[in-house]
Order: structure tokens, then sequence, then C-alpha cells
């Protein structure tokens, strides 16, 4: 997605960029829920917007807390399959090299954005998801399981079935919520938990390490460094390195911040039951989750 955004946004300002891609199939599928503001920094149409949330309940034994918030689902399958029609696409695996890739027996030289994923060591957690034939309501849930360490699972009403999901250091299937219905589809992966590296104007998305490290969230690092990078690339380096800085800071928050919950997972779960019944407001804080503990009780 990283990489056929920033090639979407440099071909409007002029460029021919060319995207080599490993994957025959485009179209990713993932959960795809993300704040309202990370949805206008990606700049793309509505039309890919399944639907908008407005809470989100998380479920504890027989806890609940409800979570006043503003986010929507983005269909990044039908996104990516998009942006690949009006991209020049080669299907390689590209050796990224100083001054050029190698693809396919042949080096093609230019300048080279690296927005292939996360290559190095990390902390990597197992997820799968599943999409269900039925309809749950209008709200996200999420679930929380003292032998989850860190680790979630959570279903997801979309207008065509339910997204059913867990992720965990373990195996995520013992902890899918349990949803009647068909399965339609399943996939799944690893998610890199990772502190971000220094700013590289070579690369974009998962390779820079800026990952929402609890929930996994890769668009949301995409969303805030792709306009920078683009007018760095276009010879206004004003802002690419402030930016990457503050999120690059508030991932390393959010690792420490994981690393703790990891230790410390069934004292932090006594806070669910704190809060039982209670409603807080989670408007910035879906980004920026190292703000969650300054919310007011």
């Amino acid at each position: 997605m990283a990489g056929l955004l920033l090639a979407s946004r440099l071909q409007d300002k002029g460029f021919s960029p060319l995207v080599f891609d490993r994957r025959r199939i485009v179209g990713k599928k993932c959960t795809g829920v993300i704040s309202r503001d990370t949805f206008y920094k990606l700049k793309v149409s509505k039309e890919f917007v399944d639907r908008e949330f407005k809470t989100i309940v998380i479920h504890h034994e027989k806890n609940q807390v409800f979570v006043s918030t503003d986010v929507l689902r983005l269909n990044r399958a039908r996104l990516e399959q998009e942006l690949w029609k009006n991209l020049k696409v080669e299907i390689g695996n590209a050796e990224i090299l100083s001054n050029g890739v190698l693809v396919n027996g042949r080096k093609i030289e230019g300048n080279v954005i690296n927005c292939s994923g996360w290559k190095g060591n990390a902390k990597w957690v197992k997820a799968i998801e599943l999409l269900i034939d039925v309809d749950v309501g209008e709200e996200i849930h999420v679930y929380l399981d003292k032998r989850n360490p860190a680790g979630f699972s959570w279903s997801v009403p979309l207008p065509y079935g339910t997204l059913v999901g867990a992720l965990s250091y373990s195996d995520p299937r013992q902890f899918l919520p349990h949803v009647k219905g068909r399965v339609i589809e399943m996939h799944g992966g690893a998610i890199p938990r990772v502190r971000p590296l220094e700013p590289n104007v070579r690369s974009l998305g998962d390779a820079t390490g800026n990952i929402k490290t609890f929930t996994g969230g890769g668009i949301f690092g995409i969303a805030t460094l792709i306009d920078p990078l683009v007018d760095f690339m276009s010879g206004d380096p004003k802002g690419y390195f402030e930016t990457y800085k503050k999120i690059s800071s508030e991932v390393q928050k959010q690792y420490k911040l994981t690393s703790l919950l990891e230790r410390t997972w069934r004292l932090a779960l006594l806070s669910v039951k704190l809060f039982n019944g209670k409603t807080i407001t989670v408007k910035e804080e879906f980004d920026f989750h190292s703000l969650l503990p300054s919310i007011p009780h």
C-alpha cells in the first residue's frame, strides 16, 4: 500500500514512477480500522470506506468499557487494486542497490524508495482474521483475555459480513470471538512490534518501523509521512525530518508502553474493571496511544 500510494502521489506531481511488486495478485487483506484524521491524510476517495464507527466496546470477562471515538474501516484491498490500475507496475522481487534496483536479471537505475515492509528483527505477533456472513450490529467489539498478554481479538461489522480476528504471541485461533455464520474467507500473517529506524528518505511504510505497536497500525505511519516525503522528493525538505521525528517519538513511547503491558498484563486488565460500564472518549488517542494513560478516570 505504501508503494502504490507514494507512486500515485508522485505521478500527480509529474514524476514517472515505476513500482516493483513481488506479488502477482494485488490487494492485501487487513482489518483497516483507522482514525478519520489518518484517512484524511491518505487523500483517497470515500468510496473506499466500508463503514464508519462511533463506538468501540472493550470486553474483559463480564466487564465492558465503551469507547466514544471516530474511526472508519478502509477497504485496503480495493484501494490497492484501484491504485494498481493507474500505475506502471512490474512484477518481480527487486533487490535494492545504491543507485537503482536489480530485478528479473536486469539493473534499472534511478531513485529508489523502499516500501517493501519490515525486514529486521522484531517481536512478531501472529494474527488471523475471518470474514463471516453475519451482521453483528453497528459497533466494533474488542476482547481482552488474561491468557493473551498484550494481545486482543475483535469483531468489526461491515455491510457484507463481519471481520472476526485475533492477534497473539501464541496461536491466535484460540482467542477468536465466537460468531456463528459461514466463513467467506480467511487471511492472516505476522505483525512486527519494533522500534522505528532513523529518518531515511529512501523508505516508507513498515520499512521505517513507524508502526503503531499495540494495534499493528502501519497505515498511520504511511499517512503521516507520505506528504512530507513527496515534498522532499520534489525539492522541499521542510517538514520531513520534523514529522519523522514526531511520529518516531510516538512509536517509541508505544513500544515501551506495550512492553510494559506484556509484563503487567493481568494488572493492566484491572483498568477494565475500574471503568466497567463507563464511557471514555478517545479521539487523538486512537493514533497516539501514549496519551491513553492520561485519560481522566
